[in-house]
């Protein structure tokens, strides 16, 4: 049952959300009296596995695509009450490299557990859980890197942040999966980011808070 709340993603780290449906949503919510929460970035959360996670599915969610936000809420254990969509039709250009939430979700609708991302991806992202893959360390993964969703022979991957559908969960397909080469991929990536490791000591992939820690 849906709760009088409303969730509203302004994505302020790469602006996909239409700004002039999120102040008409706001307006309603303040003219109707309902609980209203306004965050920067709703993936984030979901990364962090924020507990507010549990109110958030309970009321209405004011974001992305469908597809995405369902798959997120369901890798955490929750259903959906009422999601909307207000993302912007085409992406804005973004200069510069983000270092934001990026992470793969796994569409468990079309999901066939076939493995080939858990094999895929260099970079321990995936993990076997109960003979199921499952993202497990979304820090790890390499920032606008969609490799393992266009290796996806299901389309199952979602990465809710990325422009074109239907690797952000969109239902349009607006970008033909490029089935990518496992021996060449990541071949002159790993020799630039390795070296780029030594030189400065920078990570292979982006650490969460604790690991930071941990590390430090």
């Amino acid at each position: 049952m849906t709760t009088k709340r409303i969730t509203i993603c302004t994505c302020n780290t790469r602006h996909l959300i239409d700004t002039k449906k999120v102040d008409e949503w706001v307006k309603k919510a303040n003219d109707e009296g309902l609980e209203l929460v306004l965050v920067d970035d709703l993936c984030a959360l979901f990364e962090d596995g924020d507990p507010s996670i549990a109110s958030i599915a309970e009321g209405t969610i004011v974001a992305c695509h469908e597809r995405a936000i369902k798959s997120l809420l369901e890798w955490h254990g929750y259903d959906a009450a009422k999601i909307i969509n207000i993302r912007v039709p085409k992406p804005f250009k973004v200069d510069g490299l983000l270092s934001d939430a990026w992470f793969p979700v796994i569409d468990k609708h079309r999901c066939t557990e076939c493995g080939k991302c858990f094999d895929f991806c260099p970079f321990g992202v995936y993990d076997m859980v109960d003979d199921r893959v499952r993202v497990v360390h979304p820090h790890r993964c390499k920032n606008n890197c969609p490799a393992c969703a266009r290796n996806c022979p299901s389309e199952a991957i979602i990465f809710p942040k990325y422009d074109y559908s239907p690797i952000n969960g969109g239902i349009e397909q607006e970008e033909q999966a490029i089935r990518v080469d496992h021996s060449t991929l990541y071949a002159d990536a790993f020799r630039s980011r390795l070296m780029n490791r030594r030189l400065t000591g920078t990570p292979l992939f982006r650490l969460n808070d604790n690991e930071e820690k941990r590390k430090e």
